[in-house]
């Protein structure tokens, strides 16, 4: 399929997510939790038990004030020997996931494929119980991070190269690309890529445009091919695994590339269905590289939201 170069508007298909998290530590009654979810993923801040908020969006954990490391973006984690012992699980666990990867896969490009992708990561609690239940179906999928949170969840990286899944590049910071210039374009992507290297000894080579803000002129300092998507699911916005469930099985179709995201357990619940589902429908599950292969390939300054036959 050739690469098809466009420029995206501001459209309700890309809804605009706040720049920055209108509330301040004044007026909000939130302990240990949330605020400004409803603006979308990679906004949202969390507000610790002193009401403390954090500066950076997406992070969790010991605030500025507290001299200590921001966590990522999900549920309180607890102390830091308790997420030391967490990452030492999850580093064994990595260990054992390679030595049991099967060898030989083979993609039948003459079957009908799905591309499950999952923004916004790494999550630990989410991504694991994704890729568990992948490995029982036999399934793969893209995980397009955020360069940002990749020395958090370290183990969870290496398990996704180890068990065959393929990891995209997301920025590093979660930046709208059509608002940097040329040389910030290549910072946000070159941070990334090198993170996600440095954690696992591979180097992405897709890029996801955050809130699917890209142009032509945006495209040229990427220099990667643009996945996009054709099934939006909307999993940020309604929290509701019964609608992303629906959402995916009421239009799926051969060659889609599938929109969730890792932050939510909603999302990871509605995964735990689809999955099944789609492959007990015939579908091979995918990464996005693997389908590109498989009808006609993907090249650098292409964008793509499907691979259809």
């Amino acid at each position: 399929m050739a690469g098809l170069l466009v420029t995206f508007a501001a459209s309700s298909a890309f809804p605009a997510m706040a720049e920055e998290a209108g509330a301040d530590q004044g007026q909000t009654e939130v302990r240990s939790g949330w605020i400004d979810e409803n603006l979308g993923p990679g906004v949202a801040r969390w507000v610790d038990e002193n009401g403390n908020i954090s500066d950076q969006p997406g992070t969790q954990g010991q605030t500025p004030e507290d001299g200590g490391e921001a966590g990522a973006e999900g549920e309180n984690q607890g102390s830091q020997e308790s997420q030391g012992a967490q990452e030492g699980q999850e580093s064994q666990e990595a260990q054992e996931s390679q030595e049991q990867v099967p060898a030989g896969r083979q993609i039948d490009p003459a079957k009908p494929m799905v591309a499950l992708t999952f923004d916004d990561g790494p999550y630990a609690p989410v991504g694991n119980q994704i890729m568990d239940c992948l490995a029982l179906y036999g399934g793969k999928a893209t995980f397009f991070v955020v360069g940002s949170r990749v020395s958090a969840y370290q183990a969870e990286l290496q398990r996704m190269v180890a068990e065959g899944h393929e990891i995209g590049n997301h920025t590093y910071d979660h930046k709208y690309i059509t608002k940097l210039s040329g040389e910030q374009i290549q910072s946000q992507v070159n941070q990334c890529s090198d993170a996600v290297q440095a954690a696992t000894g591979v180097r992405p080579t897709l890029f996801r445009p955050p809130g699917g803000y890209i142009s032509s002129a945006s495209l040229a300092h990427v220099q990667a091919p643009a996945i996009m998507w054709s099934i939006d699911t909307l999993d940020w916005k309604t929290r509701n695994a019964g609608k992303t469930v629906n959402a995916v099985m009421s239009r799926v179709r051969d060659g889609d590339i599938v929109l969730m995201h890792e932050l939510y357990s909603q999302s990871g619940a509605a995964a735990l269905e689809i999955i099944p589902r789609l492959v007990e429908a015939g579908y091979q599950l995918v990464t996005v590289s693997e389908m590109a292969a498989a009808r006609g390939g993907a090249v650098s300054g292409g964008v793509y939201s499907h691979f259809y036959p």
